[in-house]
Protein backbone atom coordinates (compact mmCIF):
# COMPACT_ATOMS: atom_id res chain seq x y z
CA UNK A 1 0.00 0.00 0.00
CA UNK A 2 2.78 2.40 0.89
CA UNK A 3 4.43 1.77 -2.46
CA UNK A 4 1.24 2.75 -4.33
CA UNK A 5 0.96 6.00 -2.35
CA UNK A 6 4.58 6.86 -3.14
CA UNK A 7 4.06 6.16 -6.87
CA UNK A 8 0.86 8.22 -7.02
CA UNK A 9 2.47 11.16 -5.22
CA UNK A 10 5.51 10.93 -7.53
CA UNK A 11 3.34 11.05 -10.68
CA UNK A 12 1.22 13.86 -9.25
CA UNK A 13 4.31 15.95 -8.47
CA UNK A 14 5.73 15.16 -11.93
CA UNK A 15 2.54 16.42 -13.61
CA UNK A 16 2.50 19.54 -11.44
CA UNK A 17 6.14 20.39 -12.23
CA UNK A 18 5.57 19.73 -15.95
CA UNK A 19 2.58 22.08 -16.02
CA UNK A 20 4.54 24.82 -14.23
CA UNK A 21 7.47 24.51 -16.65
CA UNK A 22 5.12 24.57 -19.65
CA UNK A 23 3.30 27.71 -18.51
CA UNK A 24 6.39 29.64 -17.39
CA UNK A 25 8.50 28.74 -20.42
CA UNK A 26 5.93 29.26 -23.16
CA UNK A 27 6.94 31.74 -25.82
CA UNK A 28 4.48 34.49 -26.76
CA UNK A 29 4.41 36.83 -29.75
CA UNK A 30 4.21 40.55 -28.97
CA UNK A 31 3.58 42.96 -31.86
CA UNK A 32 4.15 46.70 -31.50
CA UNK A 33 2.14 48.59 -34.12
CA UNK A 34 3.50 52.11 -34.71
CA UNK A 35 1.13 52.82 -37.62
CA UNK A 36 -1.07 55.82 -36.85
CA UNK A 37 -4.42 56.58 -38.51
CA UNK A 38 -3.09 60.01 -39.49
CA UNK A 39 0.33 59.07 -40.87
CA UNK A 40 1.70 62.60 -40.32
CA UNK A 41 1.33 62.18 -36.52
CA UNK A 42 3.49 59.03 -36.39
CA UNK A 43 6.81 59.34 -34.51
CA UNK A 44 9.96 57.28 -34.13
CA UNK A 45 9.99 55.46 -30.80
CA UNK A 46 12.44 53.51 -28.64
CA UNK A 47 11.10 50.35 -27.00
CA UNK A 48 12.70 48.96 -23.83
CA UNK A 49 11.83 45.54 -22.43
CA UNK A 50 13.70 43.94 -19.53
CA UNK A 51 16.09 41.29 -20.79
CA UNK A 52 15.97 42.51 -24.42
CA UNK A 53 18.03 45.00 -26.39
CA UNK A 54 16.42 48.41 -26.93
CA UNK A 55 14.52 48.50 -30.22
CA UNK A 56 13.97 51.54 -32.39
CA UNK A 57 10.70 51.47 -34.30
CA UNK A 58 10.46 53.84 -37.24
CA UNK A 59 7.40 55.81 -38.24
CA UNK A 60 4.53 53.73 -39.64
CA UNK A 61 6.21 50.37 -38.96
CA UNK A 62 5.51 47.25 -36.90
CA UNK A 63 7.92 45.09 -34.95
CA UNK A 64 7.50 41.55 -33.63
CA UNK A 65 9.13 40.31 -30.43
CA UNK A 66 9.10 36.76 -29.06
CA UNK A 67 9.01 36.68 -25.24
CA UNK A 68 8.95 33.89 -22.67
CA UNK A 69 6.86 34.22 -19.54
CA UNK A 70 3.37 35.38 -18.60
CA UNK A 71 3.92 39.07 -17.85
CA UNK A 72 6.31 41.71 -19.17
CA UNK A 73 6.92 45.36 -18.39
CA UNK A 74 7.90 47.68 -21.24
CA UNK A 75 8.86 51.36 -21.61
CA UNK A 76 8.26 53.49 -24.69
CA UNK A 77 10.20 56.71 -25.29
CA UNK A 78 9.02 59.16 -27.93
CA UNK A 79 10.17 62.79 -28.27
CA UNK A 80 11.16 62.98 -24.59
CA UNK A 81 7.87 61.44 -23.44
CA UNK A 82 8.25 58.20 -21.45
CA UNK A 83 5.36 55.78 -20.79
CA UNK A 84 5.39 52.43 -19.03
CA UNK A 85 3.07 49.52 -19.64
CA UNK A 86 2.54 45.92 -18.63
CA UNK A 87 1.48 43.08 -20.91
CA UNK A 88 -0.04 39.92 -19.42
CA UNK A 89 -0.41 36.87 -21.63
CA UNK A 90 -3.03 34.14 -21.47
CA UNK A 91 -2.10 30.57 -22.31
CA UNK A 92 -1.47 30.14 -26.08
CA UNK A 93 -2.16 33.82 -26.78
CA UNK A 94 -0.09 36.71 -28.10
CA UNK A 95 -0.75 40.43 -28.06
CA UNK A 96 -0.64 43.49 -30.30
CA UNK A 97 0.06 46.91 -28.78
CA UNK A 98 -1.31 49.93 -30.65
CA UNK A 99 1.28 52.65 -29.95
CA UNK A 100 -1.08 55.48 -30.97
CA UNK A 101 -3.75 54.44 -28.44
CA UNK A 102 -1.13 53.64 -25.76
CA UNK A 103 0.51 57.07 -26.00
CA UNK A 104 -2.92 58.78 -25.81
CA UNK A 105 -3.83 56.65 -22.73
CA UNK A 106 -6.90 55.13 -24.36
CA UNK A 107 -8.40 51.91 -22.99
CA UNK A 108 -8.13 49.88 -26.21
CA UNK A 109 -4.34 49.93 -26.62
CA UNK A 110 -3.82 46.16 -26.40
CA UNK A 111 -5.43 43.45 -28.48
CA UNK A 112 -5.12 39.74 -27.76
CA UNK A 113 -4.24 37.55 -30.77
CA UNK A 114 -4.29 33.80 -31.32
CA UNK A 115 -0.86 32.24 -30.92
CA UNK A 116 -1.31 28.90 -32.68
Amino acid sequence: MRRIVVLISFFFSLVLISYFLYVSGQEHTLIFNNIYKDKAESKNIVLKIAGEKDKKISKNRKTVIELKGKQHKFIIESDGQIKEGIVKFSLNKGAEVEIENFMKSENSWIKEIEQY
